[in-house]
């Protein structure tokens, strides 16, 4: 990584922690580096398919009826994604946040 980012250790309960990486300009000025850095850390924090749609939700066999297995599975899946939305919105402007806030998964 470049001058200005850094990352620290990946824990398994622990996600990885991103102080330094630049924030989103409002002119998107600097796209290029911010996807770079942001996609470099979500990557080593093992976070990136929930942006690259890698990662995806468990769907149950019966939709009526989740064992616990797949219940276990789907509510860690939304915990990650909890995670990912808000190590993203840490990364923005906060009025582009508030203008995210309602949407569900990255």
């Amino acid at each position: 990584m470049g001058s200005g980012t850094m990352a620290t250790a990946v824990t398994d309960s622990h996600p990885i922690t991103i102080p330094n990486i630049l924030r989103l300009e409002l002119s998107s000025a600097n796209w290029a580096i911010f996807t770079l850095c942001f996609q470099e850390v979500m990557q080593a924090n093992q976070k990136w398919g929930h942006f690259d749609g890698s990662s995806t939700c468990l769907i149950p066999a019966d939709a009526n009826k989740p064992t616990n297995d797949e219940k276990a599975a789907m509510a860690d899946w939304d915990h990650e994604e909890s995670i990912v939305l808000y190590m993203l919105s840490q990364h923005l402007l906060d009025s582009t946040a508030v203008c995210l806030q309602n949407v569900t998964s990255v």
